[in-house]
């Protein structure tokens, strides 16, 4: 008998559940009959008002941009060098900075990339000129290269196009290069004079130091393979002649990282990051507008030429 009861109630209760509930639905209905409809105005008048705020913050960001764009005469990549004649003091100098030179250019790649995705293509490229009329190009890409052998070999074929990249680009648009080479003495210190002369007879000079070295893991960073280079400012064996050749300065560098780490039967991407602020220093003689014009954009080639004989290496492109 008490079982009967209970199944009794437990059925009444249900019955009267499924009744509250379908007067909230109804009271629910009514509420909505009795709130004023959303008159196209009115939509009109809500998206009008979000596209106010899209665009008013999108300005923020672009003045934010704005700010970051100001022309800088100097570049986080770039220290101050000044090589006596001494092959021993030039050799001590040289030395002496490359722990410093590798440490700062890893620390500008790593927050200058930290919010790009690393597995996706990306170049920023600002130009601008200064107040002496000298042109400056700030540059940073990500470039992904897939299906290599290694990371090493990544780092030597950047090693090789970064070390040849103006004989390459002399080759291609006819220039007449002479090159002097200087050793280090470890192998992973270079110091480089080069004069390249165009096919209209307008000369560049470029001075330029450069390290390379691959690092094997840590318990901080992953193994990674480093360029860096940086102009030279003062030489007193080789001191620029502003008033016959166009000076060049390049403060620049590359890292290469795993993307993913290689797993047995899988490819391997290797990612490349690149920043460079590359100065072209006005004429200190005649010039003609277009020699001039023909001169700033010579000068910026020097990534895609890069770029060009890597992946001619790596994949066996001409």
């Amino acid at each position: 008998m008490a079982e009967k009861r209970y199944k009794s109630t437990n059925v009444r209760r249900k019955k009267e559940k499924e009744e509250l509930l379908a007067e909230v639905r109804g009271l629910q209905s009514e509420l909505q009959q009795l709130q004023p409809p959303r008159s196209q105005e009115g939509v009109r008048s809500e998206n009008a008002l979000l596209s106010s705020f899209i665009r008013h913050h999108q300005l923020e960001i672009a003045s934010v941009q704005s700010i970051c764009s100001l022309p800088v005469q100097t570049h986080p990549l770039y220290s101050h060098i000044r090589l006596k004649k001494s092959w021993h003091d030039r050799n001590e100098t040289l030395l002496a900075i490359r722990e410093q030179k590798f440490r700062a250019a890893y620390e500008h790649i790593v927050l200058r990339s930290q919010i790009t995705p690393l597995n996706q293509p990306h170049l920023s490229d600002e130009r601008f000129e200064t107040a002496d009329g000298d042109v400056c190009c700030i540059l940073f890409q990500t470039v992904q290269l897939p299906g290599v052998e290694s990371l090493k070999q990544v780092h030597e074929a950047v090693f090789y196009s970064v070390n040849n990249v103006e004989i390459s680009i002399s080759e291609r648009l006819g220039h007449i290069t002479i090159r002097d080479d200087y050793d280090g003495g470890d192998g992973n210190v270079h110091n480089a004079r080069i004069l390249s002369t165009n096919d209209i007879g307008i000369s560049t000079e470029l001075n330029c130091v450069m390290y390379s070295q691959f690092f094997d893991a840590d318990d901080i960073y992953p193994p990674r393979g480093m360029v860096v280079i940086n102009s030279v400012d003062e030489d007193e064996l080789y001191p620029y002649k502003s008033n016959e050749r166009i000076r060049k300065d390049v403060s620049s560098a590359v890292v290469v990282t795993a993307y993913n780490p290689l797993v047995e039967g899988g490819d391997l991407t290797v990612v490349l990051r690149r920043a460079a602020f590359v100065k072209l220093y006005h004429p200190g003689f005649p010039i003609s507008e277009t020699a001039w014009q023909e001169a700033q954009q010579e000068a910026v080639t020097w990534g895609d030429v890069l770029l060009r004989t890597l992946r001619g290496l790596l994949y066996s492109v001409p």
